[in-house]
């Protein structure tokens, strides 16, 4: 029991301890890069989902839109959020803001949902595999980026 206790207190103190970046981590512009790249790819899947749905009519189009901004948005926040902590803070931070950002991009993602349901509640269809396009993404996305 005293080494489980020991172990902890190792844990905490790492965690609190600032640490000095290595190679890439050094700098955020690898990580920014990849972030506008997610963030465009999301706008991109976006943008050619609400173009099918134009076909439909005008509305079917908007509602396309709105579940585009509502997949971008939120990721958008996130990320400037992550990135606001720099290069060498402590992890404890780092994972608090990670936390915290989900948490509010979560929060932000319903509140766009139920503004957009009281606006388009007739056109849901465009928005939700709009919405879920942009949103599947990240797992194509990422899927590429572990490849390397």
């Amino acid at each position: 029991m005293n080494t489980i206790g020991a172990r902890s207190v190792q844990v905490s103190e790492v965690l609190n301890q600032a640490y000095e970046p290595q190679g890439m981590w050094r700098s955020r512009a690898p990580a920014v890069r990849v972030v506008v790249r997610l963030l465009l790819a999301q706008a991109g899947v976006g943008a050619v989902g609400a173009g099918l749905w134009l076909l439909d009519g005008g509305w079917s189009g908007l509602a396309a839109v709105v579940g585009t901004a509502i997949a971008v948005i939120p990721s958008a926040y996130f990320a400037v959020h992550v990135f606001s902590k720099a290069p060498g803070t402590a992890p404890r931070q780092v994972l608090g803001a990670l936390y915290l950002g989900e948490a509010f991009k979560l929060i932000l993602t319903a509140a766009l949902f139920m503004i957009a349901l009281r606006w388009l509640s007739g056109h849901f269809l465009p928005l939700i595999t709009t919405y879920a396009a942009a949103l599947g993404t990240y797992w194509f996305f990422f899927l590429g980026a572990l490849r390397t």
